[in-house]
C-alpha cells in the first residue's frame, strides 16, 4: 500500500514540471527527472541506517517508523505553499523525495526479512509476490487516480491545485497502512540476524538486483517513454496491469511445483537470450506482434520479479543490513539511471533497450551458478524459539 507514496511523485512529474516553470524555472522536465535520480542516492543511507535499526530494536519498530516518515514527506509535498517558497520549490521537494527514498530504502529490506523469515518453502513464492505486486500496484493506483482526475479537471486545475489531490490520496493511504503495522506481532530475533556489514552477501545480493531492478523500472516507468517512442496508448498501465496478472498466476505454480531458486534462474536464462529478438518485435509496425512482444516480455518479467525477494532473502543469511545496502545500492544505481538509458536507447531501436536486459542478466547469473542460498531457517524452528 505504501508504495502509492513513492510512485506517485512519477504520475504527477508532468504538472510538477509545469508548476516549476511558473515559478521560472528553465528546462523543469529535466530538473524533475533529476529530482527522480537524484532520490535514488540517499536510498543505500536509509538502507544502513534503518536496517541496522531493525536489527537492534526489531522489524516491527523498523516498518512503524517507515511509515511515519513517508507520510510525513507526502503530507508536506501535498501542503506546500508554492508561492511563499517560489523558486526554492525545488528545494523543497528534492528533500522530500530524499526522505521518501531514505524511508522507502531501509523499509523494503526490512519487510523482506519480516515476511518471509519462519515461512514454509511452499509459500516462498507467493509472499514474494505479494510483496513486488503491491509496489507495481501503487504504480497502477497513481496512474489511475491521476487520469480520473484529468479526466474532471481542466489542465489549468490540475497545474494549480489538482496535483496536490492524488498526495493528499497517500495520507490516507498512510493512516491505514500504520493501523496495519501497528497491529502486526513483533516476531522474535532470528538467531544469525546481524547489523554488521557482511561483504560478500553485499556483493551477491547487488548482483541479483540488478535484473530485477532494470525489469522493474523497464516495465512501470520506462514503459511510458517505450510507448511514446511506438505510438502504443497506455502501454505503462498495460505493462504493469499485465504483469500483476501474470506474476500471481506464476507465484501458485511455483510453489507447487518448482522452488523460488529455480523459477528466478530460468527467467534470468530466458531474459539473456529473448530479451533483444522480443524487444525487436516491440518496434514491429505489426499490432500481432507488438502484442506478442508485451506478453513475452512480461511474462519473463514476472517470473524474475515474482521469485526475487524470496532469492534474495535466501542469500542474504539474515544479515539485513547487507540486505538493505546490496539491493538499495543497485537500485540506486539501476533505478535512476534506467528511465534515461531507455530514452537514449530508443533513439536508436527498441532492440537496444533488450541488449540492457540482456546485460543486466548476466550478473544475476554469475551468482546463481557460483553460490547457493545459505537461507535454511524454517517456520518450525522459529516457533519453537
Amino acid at each position: 500500500m505504501e508504495y502509492y507514496d513513492i510512485a506517485v511523485f512519477a504520475s504527477i512529474s508532468m504538472y510538477i514540471s509545469q508548476l516549476f516553470s511558473k515559478q521560472g524555472i528553465e528546462h523543469s522536465e529535466f530538473v524533475v527527472w533529476g529530482m527522480f535520480a537524484l532520490r535514488f542516492l540517499i536510498r543505500p543511507i536509509g538502507g544502513v541506517v534503518i536496517c541496522r535499526y531493525a536489527a537492534r530494536h526489531g522489524r516491527k519498530k523498523a516498518l512503524v517508523f517507515c511509515n511515519l516518515l513517508t507520510g510525513f514527506a507526502t503530507i508536506s509535498m501535498a501542503l506546500v505553499p508554492i508561492e511563499t517558497v517560489g523558486q526554492y520549490v525545488v528545494i523543497v521537494f528534492l528533500i522530500l523525495q530524499m526522505i521518501q527514498a531514505f524511508s522507502f530504502g531501509g523499509e523494503y529490506p526490512t519487510l523482506f526479512n519480516y515476511l518471509l523469515c519462519g515461512a514454509k518453502e511452499s509459500e516462498r513464492s507467493r509472499i514474494s509476490s505479494l510483496i513486488v505486486s503491491s509496489s507495481i500496484s501503487g504504480v497502477i493506483i497513481s496512474l489511475l487516480i491521476v487520469a480520473g482526475l484529468e479526466h474532471q479537471l481542466s489542465e489549468e486545475q490540475m497545474i494549480n491545485w489538482g496535483w496536490r489531490i492524488p498526495l493528499l490520496i497517500g495520507v490516507i493511504n498512510i493512516i491505514v497502512s500504520l493501523y496495519l503495522r501497528l497491529s502486526l506481532p513483533e516476531l522474535p530475533k532470528p538467531e544469525k540476524m546481524t547489523n554488521q556489514p557482511n561483504y560478500n552477501v553485499i556483493a551477491k545480493v547487488f548482483c541479483l538486483s540488478v535484473l530485477a531492478g532494470v525489469i522493474f523500472y523497464v516495465q512501470n516507468l520506462a514503459s511510458g517513454i517505450l510507448g511514446k517512442a511506438m505510438n502504443i496508448e497506455n502501454l505503462a498501465l498495460i505493462n504493469s496491469s499485465v504483469l500483476v496478472l501474470l506474476i500471481f498466476i506464476f507465484s501458485f505454480v511455483v510453489d507447487k511445483h518448482f522452488s523460488t531458486q529455480k523459477a528466478f534462474k530460468f527467467g534470468a536464462i530466458a531474459m539473456l537470450f529473448l530479451a533483444i529478438p522480443l524487444f525487436a518485435l516491440l518496434g514491429s509496425n505489426q499490432f500481432f506482434w507488438q502484442v506478442f512482444a508485451v506478453l513475452g516480455i512480461s511474462t519473463l518479467s514476472a517470473i524474475i520479479l515474482g521469485n526475487t525477494v524470496a532469492v534474495l532473502w535466501q542469500h542474504s543469511d539474515n544479515h539485513i543490513t547487507s540486505l538493505g545496502i546490496g539491493y538499495n545500492i543497485a537500485l540506486s544505481i539501476f533505478g535512476g539511471l534506467t528511465p534515461l538509458i531507455v530514452a537514449k536507447a530508443m533513439t536508436y531501436s527498441s532492440a537496444y533497450v533488450g541488449i540492457y536486459l540482456t546485460i543486466a542478466s548476466i550478473p544475476s547469473l554469475v551468482v546463481l551458478y557460483s553460490s547457493q542460498p545459505s537461507q535454511t531457517i524454517s517456520a518450525t524452528k522459529l516457533v519453537k524459539s
